[in-house]
């Protein structure tokens, strides 16, 4: 009488384990990219929702300022408004003015590690050495689509307002990765996504010119 053979054992051999553990890894390592990408497009999107909260609460400050976004104080030596930054006292900045508080968490960039003076986001001083208001239409040729109120600045630079021909020296240009860039809020109150190249359009979006004589602002 023949005898049934015996049944296979159940479980793996070393060689299916291996050859399982090896597929595991060349999926995780397909996968990461795409992980690290979404979660860093969630931190964009998370700083572009920073700015528009930071937009909003800059033209509930213009409604009440004769237009103004932020607070300057008196011209200074030479001739131009003072800008309340680090040049002030904490409690005597732009920030407790326009949000009640020193910096509030809006002005955090989840991208930004090491944000100095714990803020992420850098003022257009520019609008105010020109007069700029929300509702100015002499922009030097400019729409209020283009002209920028604040960027993305870099990690180690603590002061709030970029001054003239500071661009490269203070904006963090690629904070969301070559293909997104940094955001931006302009003065029509949208925030976008752009390389420096395309934020600049050509010219520094900063640098406004002055408005002609004699002219409304």
């Amino acid at each position: 009488m023949r005898t049934a053979p015996a049944s296979r054992r159940g479980g793996f051999t070393l060689i299916e384990l291996l050859v399982v553990i090896g597929i595991a890894v060349l999926l995780l390592g397909l996968l990461m990219p795409a992980l690290r990408r979404a979660r860093e497009w969630s931190r964009q999107i998370s700083c572009e929702s920073n700015l528009h909260q930071i937009g909003m609460y800059l033209l509930s400050y213009a409604n009440e300022s004769h237009g103004w976004l932020f607070p300057v104080g008196p011209p200074g030596a030479n001739g131009l408004p003072t800008t309340l930054g680090t040049n002030m006292p904490r409690d005597q900045r732009w920030t407790v003015y326009v949000f009640h508080q020193w910096n509030p968490r809006v002005m955090l960039c989840p991208s930004d590690d090491q944000p100095a003076e714990q803020h992420s986001y850098i003022l257009n001083e520019h609008l105010a050495d020109h007069k700029v208001t929300y509702s100015s239409t002499r922009l030097g040729g400019l729409y209020s689509v283009d002209v920028v109120v604040m960027g993305e600045k870099l990690s180690g630079v603590g002061d709030y307002f970029m001054e003239e021909s500071e661009f490269s020296q203070v904006v963090e240009p690629f904070r969301h990765g070559l293909w997104y860039g940094s955001n931006y809020l302009y003065l029509d109150l949208h925030v976008s996504s752009s390389p420096p190249t395309a934020a600049k359009k050509g010219i520094d979006p900063w640098d406004v010119p002055l408005p002609l004589p004699n002219s409304n602002s």
